[in-house]
């Protein structure tokens, strides 16, 4: 495409002397352009071209039933002499001026009144598109500015309204300079004032709640996010759920800044807009390193349905790395003391082995005692056992402790199933042959316990391991399903054992 800018393309395009040549010379810059704002929007080129009444370009989204149609038109001054706005606005369509010379401060000024009658509709021209898109892989990725207006370019051509020319790109280019915080503050004003005017209001709420994220990060004041137990009415603040594209704009901000943010209500809330799944989707494209605060908040909101436990190669070293929690194999990870543990929202992801050595009960029974027990799969060289229970599972200790007791054989526990800490989630089915966690639904950290603590008794963590990869609400000795401790003593007791044993 000659030139960098649209009007050097369109200007181009208009020179040639061929008529066909003209029109796909344009199409073709404005397409690209909205490429460029927005890499998720299906461009359909339509046989049309500066029709009365039929589109040039219809835009849609996938997963979104809205589609938006496009409108080419040599000026504004075209555009309001064919009362575009009046006969075709119905359908908020996008009416783009290609030649600008012509649109000047009156016909803005006029289209600007007949635009606040039609909230829908969006005019805007190739110099603010350009104004836009110039700059985009030099930005300065430090600046409040850059999240927010990558958002913004990807949300002007599917939310715009009213009058969008190159005055408003200005206004919005213009970021202040580094480390001057009344600037950043001063900015993030006029961003929020300039997107409640020319995005639509569902849009316009999503971008507020990004500079709130924004002006969270660059002030560390999170007192917007914290909960006040005396306050006369919640605080105010924007939820429901983050895009995959605003997730993979802003996650990234937020990660490279955690460590000056040290506020779990905040990133609950932060949290509370993602999904594991959408964090699979996302590690295909960006690098999620250090989620350590991220994840630690969420231990009891965010739900998956697999952990898989491996032996960790860097335990091998002599200082054991801090743990962490990170994506890796695009699953979310968490590695501390001898462990690896991936864990993922689809059973079918992970893998696993099948040849782990099963372990005794008397091993790992000191676990669970405060655990709600469902059941328990015990296997001999000659025989498989399976004890339940219907209530609390406390009988099921019992049962299991009467077996190995009483029958002449070496029992092992090939798997259990443990009861969840909350009403949504299944039970926990755990395997120590393939030294996998399973459920449906089941909370992150009801997971990392069963993980860790009873899939990983042999290399148990130390309680600085624990606070730092599981925060205060899984301390040593958690439990699942609030069972009441076991009030027996297994016969013959051993301590755990350190060593491999060997069984079926």
């Amino acid at each position: 495409m000659p030139g960098n800018s649209l009007q050097d393309a369109v200007a181009a395009a208009l020179n040639s002397t061929d008529q066909i040549d003209v029109v796909e010379g344009i199409k073709g810059a404005v397409i690209s352009k909205i490429e460029s704002l927005d890499p998720s929007a299906a461009i359909t080129n339509t046989d049309y071209f500066n029709h009365s009444y039929a589109p040039d370009l219809v835009l849609s989204w996938t997963g979104n039933r809205q589609e938006r149609e496009v409108y080419l038109r040599y000026n504004l001054r075209s555009a309001q002499a064919g009362r575009d706005v009046d006969l075709l606005g119905r359908t908020a369509p996008v009416f783009f001026s290609l030649d600008s010379r012509h649109d000047d401060a009156s016909v803005a000024a006029e289209f600007r009144g007949e635009l606040e009658n039609e909230s829908g509709s969006l005019v805007t021209n190739a110099p603010a598109i350009d104004g836009f898109t110039s700059g985009q892989d030099t930005a300065d990725t430090g600046s409040v500015s850059e999240p927010l207006l990558s958002l913004f370019r990807r949300n002007i051509v599917r939310g715009g309204r009213g009058l969008l020319i190159s005055g408003t790109a200005q206004r919005l280019q213009d970021t202040p300079a580094a480390g001057d915080i009344e600037a950043d503050l001063a900015y993030l004003r006029s961003f929020e004032q300039t997107i409640t005017e020319i995005l639509r209001p569902e849009v316009a709420a999503r971008l507020r709640r990004a500079a709130d994220i924004v002006r969270v990060v660059r002030t560390g004041n999170t007192s917007l996010f914290e909960r006040r137990d005396d306050a006369d009415e919640p605080q105010r603040v924007i939820g429901g759920k983050l895009e995959t594209d605003e997730l993979r704009i802003l996650l990234p901000y937020l990660l490279e800044r955690a460590s000056a943010l040290d506020s779990a209500a905040f990133w609950r809330y932060v949290g509370g807009m993602i999904s594991l799944k959408q964090l699979e989707q996302l590690a295909e494209t960006i690098a999620l390193e250090d989620l350590n605060r991220l994840v630690v908040a969420n231990l009891g909101v965010w739900r998956a349905a697999r952990a898989v436990v491996s032996f960790s190669s860097e335990a091998l070293e002599r200082e054991r790395p801090a743990p962490s929690w990170t994506v890796r194999a695009k699953m979310l990870a968490a590695t501390a003391g001898a462990w690896r543990v991936h864990f993922t929202a689809d059973k079918r992801k992970g893998g696993s082995r099948d040849d782990s050595t099963l372990v005794r009960w008397e091993d790992v029974w000191p676990t669970l005692s405060t655990s709600a027990l469902s059941s328990v799969d015990l296997q001999s060289r000659t025989r498989r056992v399976r004890v339940s229970a219907e209530d609390d599972g406390s009988n099921v200790f019992a049962d299991v402790d009467t077996i190995s007791s009483t029958i002449e054989d070496d029992f092992r526990v090939r798997s259990l199933t443990l009861r969840p800490t909350d009403e949504e989630s299944s039970d926990l089915e755990l395997d120590f042959k393939t030294m996998t966690v399973e459920g449906r639904n089941v909370v992150l950290g009801d997971l990392a316990f069963a993980a860790f603590d009873v899939l990983g008794w042999r290399y148990p963590l130390s309680e600085d391991e624990r606070r730092q990869l599981l925060g205060a609400s899984f301390p040593s000795g958690g439990q699942l399903g609030a069972s009441p401790p076991v009030d027996f003593e297994p016969r013959d007791v051993e301590p755990p054992r350190m060593e491999g044993t060997d069984g079926a």
